[in-house]
């Protein structure tokens, strides 16, 4: 269980530096990852969020809060 709350760590990361990155699932091995940026205040992204990353495959899901969101946030948004 250590192991893949560290790859998911890692995903987060992953994702802060590149948002374009692809990354297989640390659950299921087989899906890929994709991330949806919700923000505290709609007129004012830069307030930050929660950054929601699943697999498309299994469903499995973690949510990463940002006060102070890295320089990709929104841009991938699928909303």
């Amino acid at each position: 269980m250590e192991e893949q709350r560290k790859q998911w760590l890692n995903a987060v990361e992953e994702f802060r530096n590149d948002s374009n990155t692809v990354i297989k699932c640390p659950n299921c091995k087989k899906g890929i990852l994709f991330f949806t940026d919700i923000a505290f205040e709609e007129n004012d992204k830069n307030k930050g969020g929660e950054r929601i990353i699943e697999c498309g495959n299994c469903g499995k899901f973690e949510i990463v809060l940002y006060r102070q969101p890295p320089e990709n946030w929104y841009q991938n948004n699928n909303i």
